[in-house]
């Protein structure tokens, strides 16, 4: 028997491919229903995700599986997404769309982008190294920095650089200095061109697979203990299960906390992993014609969110619903704690502020939903720390999948390869 624990992209993507081979399986999900960090929630006749999500992928693969499981069809669209800074929206990424901004911010941005085109080249250690390095002191300082201690909630300077190149764009010289001068649109970028359901919220892209597989999973059951020499677990409720294979995607460090077989080195790893949590603060408008934006980031110290998702223009369906959703994203660890003070006030403040919903319209539903692993943090001990721990799992038949499961910093598209890629394994064993 291969047990599945979690059914979240990584585990349903496993789960999907299992289910085309012999192998017997079954999955195991704490929460009452499918989807992990892709599930969708209605708030005042709108629809929210937890945190921002689109869907985008390099992997053609992928992108087939989407059209077979997403029900109602995939909208697909120009991705709107805008910088606020220095009192401005500018287009995203802020480091190719300088125009607009006011006149010393752009002098210093280019000036620190010559200036460290200038310096000789080296291996930055850490990120905020990497960003002064690419970037210049200019776009550091005015954006980049403060908009990424802002996400990640954890010193830049303890942020490894490892992740970056797939995920912050980096125009070459001309690009910059291009965008600086004349208003443009740079795309060249992976999620410029995004897709979403065309109907409900995110989720819907793997709610067909999980009606498929539904009858072999057991929602409400949350994995207590492992015992991984004698290869069987124990739920919450009391159930033993054997297994021959295990498949987690539980947050890698949760997971060594329940085996109680693995050896004192690899707890000491798992103390080494970091995450953040973020509070999603939800505010719904009636009416849907206050902005076309998807996106608005924001690296302004008075604003409290860095992320300010606008789901109603994630497609055609929920732009004609007659409300507006507006979902912040605001992170937070112990290196970055949350003031206390009324979050929704705060939002609501700053997208009057920013022009986006009038200051005399009020929400007609309002919510905070929290996060507590949200991203895992990819610091200078990561990666050892999590090779230590797979290593050992896998001497016991346990593969590790996921954003969580595996401690890496991926989209829902690389979760459902992941899936795949333990399919793969297990049946060829």
């Amino acid at each position: 028997m291969i047990i599945i624990v979690g059914a979240g992209p990584a585990g349903l993507s496993t789960a999907f491919h299992l289910d085309r081979t012999d192998r017997e399986f079954l999955v195991l999900e704490s929460a009452a229903e499918a989807g992990g960090l892709c599930r969708s929630f209605e708030l005042g006749g709108a629809v929210f995700d937890l945190g921002g999500h689109a869907f985008f992928t390099k992997h053609e693969y992928v992108h087939d599986l989407m059209d077979q499981w997403c029900r109602p069809g995939i909208h697909q669209q120009p991705r709107q997404a805008w910088v606020y800074s220095h009192g401005t929206f500018v287009r995203y990424p802020f480091q190719s769309h300088l125009h607009g901004l006011p006149v010393n911010v752009v002098q210093d941005c280019l000036n620190g982008l010559f200036e460290a085109a200038r310096r000789p080249p080296g291996t930055p250690r850490s990120m905020l190294d990497w960003i002064e390095t690419s970037f210049g002191a200019g776009i550091a300082s005015h954006f980049l920095r403060p908009y990424n201690e802002k996400v990640w909630a954890h010193p830049l300077s303890d942020i490894a650089t490892t992740w970056t190149a797939g995920r912050v764009v980096t125009p070459d010289t001309a690009a910059v200095v291009a965008g600086a001068l004349r208003p443009q649109d740079f795309r060249s970028f992976p999620n410029a061109n995004v897709r979403y359901p065309a109907a409900g919220g995110f989720f819907e892209l793997f709610a067909g697979i999980a009606d498929k597989i539904g009858h072999r999973v057991r929602y409400g059951h949350e994995v207590r203990t492992v015992d991984l020499r004698h290869r069987t677990l124990v739920t919450q409720n009391g159930v033993r299960l054997d297994w021959d294979r295990l498949v987690s995607t539980m947050p890698l460090d949760e997971l060594v906390r329940r085996c109680a077989d693995l050896p004192d080195c690899c707890r000491q790893a798992a103390a080494e992993l970091r995450w953040n949590s973020l509070k999603l603060v939800n505010l719904v408008f009636d009416g849907g014609d206050y902005s076309t934006f998807h996106r608005v980031y924001s690296a302004d110290p008075d604003v409290c969110f860095h992320k300010l998702v606008l789901n109603s223009n994630s497609s055609r369906r929920l732009q004609a619903s007659g409300r507006f959703a507006v979902q912040a994203e605001i992170s937070y660890s112990e290196h970055k704690p949350l003031d206390g003070a009324d979050l929704a006030g705060q939002v609501r403040a700053a997208v009057a502020d920013m022009g986006i919903v009038d200051q005399d319209v009020r929400p007609s539903a309002r919510s905070t939903v929290s996060i507590d692993r949200a991203y895992p943090i990819q610091t200078l001990a990561t990666s050892a720390a999590r090779k230590h721990i797979t290593d050992a799992l896998e001497h016991y038949g346990v593969l590790c999948a996921g954003r969580f499961g595996e401690w890496r910093y991926i989209n829902s598209d690389d979760a459902v390869m992941r899936g795949r890629q333990c399919a793969d394994d297990l049946t060829s064993a």
